[in-house]
């Protein structure tokens, strides 16, 4: 009776055992996979790209090919790079954001410290394969924020057709300009967005400016550097450039661009990124490193931009292998070809396509003399002031002194506040 009577029990201890033990295998790889943080293959992922036409192009194409690669949508939308960061500031949260970003490395900090991207996590062999400074300029408090996908400077180009060799100082150029500028005809010296502090930055530097004070290898953000007697020179200098209608005020890059292809203008300073679009209107130019002044070679900004993995993306694995795809060898390259932005890629440093490239060269050797822009967060509220001190004192609403000063006391307020 007594072996009767616990049967019943037995039995239904022994099938839920049965039952637990089919079920256990799954139940345990289900746990396995998620302790072990492997994220489900995602079905799209979405980069935000520069709206360039070029860039945006060949952004575009990439995507495609690692679409067709991987089997996962790449949705390409095209965005204002240097707006981008407030439109992932109110998209990221609502979940509208996208999975890559792309912008200036000096904009990084600013980005960390907001939230808006997150470190990305490689093999060392895959760090190993870009310049170190491309690399430095993309790291942050000791951590990686992304891969790095073109480096910057500017350069002096000029119209073969208009003047055979480039001026070989600063003061030889300006003279040039002064002997061949007829603004009623719309032609021009030298042209450059000189109300953009990005292009001025050399003339800072040449006369003894700096933006921040470099002690002990970093940046102390108190001592701002943009009224100091030498950036003070290069306002007047710049003042000059407008004062003598060498250059329009209120000039921008279309212009600039659109004057050099008609064969209106001998020089211009301009960035690897026009010379696609220079070279699609068959002018006969050529490309050297920025005149010296003051018996120095000048030293303009070096930048260096990334494709950043969005804070807000849900795929982190996938996205990063997203951001090593669009850095690879053969994607860089292929970006070089379209855009003629030069890769930080170590092995097509070397690449005869682009090493042959006198272009390239000349870039090249401009950015072995320039400064890499500060990528910490308080660069953020440099811009806006300086840049409106530059148009002031192009239009001439302001003497350089009085437009410098104001702008580092609006400086030294916004870093202030940015801090509490």
């Amino acid at each position: 009776m007594k072996w009767n009577k616990w049967l019943p029990m037995a039995m239904v201890l022994v099938l839920a055992v049965g039952v637990l033990a089919a079920c256990g295998p799954q139940r345990d790889a289900d746990q396995t996979q998620k302790e072990a943080g492997k994220e489900e293959k995602p079905k799209e992922l979405v980069i935000w790209a520069n709206k360039d036409s070029d860039e945006l192009a060949s952004t575009k194409k990439l995507a495609k090919r690692y679409q067709e690669k991987s089997g996962i949508k790449v949705k390409v939308v095209g965005q204002d790079m240097l707006k981008m960061q407030d439109k992932l500031n109110l998209d990221g949260p609502a979940g509208k954001g996208p999975d890559l970003v792309t912008w200036p490395h000096d904009r990084i900090g600013e980005a960390v410290i907001t939230g808006l991207i997150q470190p990305i996590e490689v093999s060392q062999d895959v760090v190993d394969q870009y310049s170190e400074s491309s690399i430095k300029a993309l790291t942050y408090k000791g951590k990686l924020y992304g891969l790095p996908k073109v480096t910057e400077s500017i350069a002096l180009y000029y119209n073969k057709d208009l003047i055979k060799e480039p001026p070989k100082t600063w003061e030889e150029l300006v003279e040039y300009a002064k002997e061949n500028t007829e603004p009623s005809q719309k032609k021009y010296g030298l042209l450059f967005e000189g109300e953009n502090f990005y292009y001025d930055y050399f003339l800072f530097r040449a006369y003894g400016g700096y933006i921040f004070k470099e002690e002990n290898g970093k940046f102390n953000t108190q001592k701002v550097g943009l009224n100091n007697e030498g950036s003070k020179k290069a306002g007047i200098e710049i003042e000059e450039l407008y004062k003598n209608k060498l250059i329009p005020k209120g000039i921008k890059a279309d212009t600039v661009n659109g004057l050099f292809k008609e064969g209106k203008v001998a020089m211009v300073i301009n960035g690897p990124w026009a010379l696609s679009d220079y070279r699609g209107a068959k002018v006969n130019f050529g490309v050297a490193p920025l005149p010296k002044i003051n018996g120095e070679n000048a030293q303009a900004f070096i930048g260096v931009k990334g494709w950043y993995l969005s804070n807000f993306s849900k795929h982190k694995e996938a996205a990063t292998e997203l951001i090593q795809f669009m850095t690879s060898k053969e994607s860089l390259k292929s970006r070089y070809q379209d855009t003629g932005d030069i890769p930080p890629h170590k092995d097509l440093i070397e690449d005869p396509v682009i090493k042959e490239d006198p272009a390239v060269k000349a870039f090249a050797e401009q950015a072995g003399y320039g400064n890499p822009m500060p990528n910490i967060p308080e660069m953020g509220q440099v811009w806006e002031p300086i840049n409106n001190a530059l148009a002031f004192i192009a239009q001439g609403k302001q003497k350089p002194e009085k437009a410098l000063d104001d702008a580092v006391k609006l400086i030294e307020e916004k870093i202030k506040a940015q801090k509490q």
